[in-house]
Parts: C-alpha cells; sequence; structure tokens
C-alpha cells in the first residue's frame, strides 16, 4: 500500500515502522506510528516498515499476508481512508 507523504508526515510524523491492525467484521485497517503505545495497548497489533517509494517521500507498507489471510481482493486500486491527525491514526476501508 502506498501512503502519501502529506499523510505519513502528518499521521507517522519520523517512524520508519507502523502498528497496524485489520478488523474482518468492519474490513477496516487501521495504521498508527509504531510509538502510539495506546493503540499497541488497545488492539492486538502486527508491525511493518514504512519504505520510502520515490524521490516525493510516499512511502509503503507490505500487506500481502494481511490480503491473503483475510481473503481480500489484492488488486491496485485506490481504497477509502481517513486519516485522523488529531488521534494520528490512518483507517482505510476495505469495503
Amino acid at each position: 500500500m502506498i501512503i502519501s507523504n502529506e499523510i505519513v508526515e502528518s499521521i507517522f510524523g519520523f517512524s520508519s515502522q507502523v502498528n497496524w491492525v485489520y478488523y474482518d467484521v468492519k474490513k477496516i485497517l487501521m495504521i498508527a506510528s509504531q510509538h502510539d503505545d495506546i493503540f499497541k495497548g488497545l488492539h492486538k497489533t502486527s508491525m511493518s516498515m514504512l519504505k520510502f517509494k520515490n524521490s516525493k517521500g510516499d512511502r509503503s507498507i507490505s500487506l500481502e499476508e494481511m490480503l491473503i489471510d483475510n481473503e481480500l481482493d489484492s488488486s491496485d486500486r485506490s481504497l477509502e481512508f481517513n486519516a485522523d491527525e488529531k488521534m494520528k491514526i490512518l483507517t482505510v476501508h476495505f469495503s
């Protein structure tokens, strides 16, 4: 998944890794900085690297395992999302 530099900076700051959790019932992926201890405490999270994608500073994270484990469509497409700058959580909708 590719995340624009603007969202990365506003939600994850300078983190090189993120914690994420996928909820199948709601078909949502929630992502927060590796430094967000509250998020980690509230959810059973997995960790992924935020890899630099291009010279604009966009980043990517690998979701292959999550897509396979939950039998989700893996085709390239835009997904609806909510970037909550106050809570510092990116929520991605897979429905």
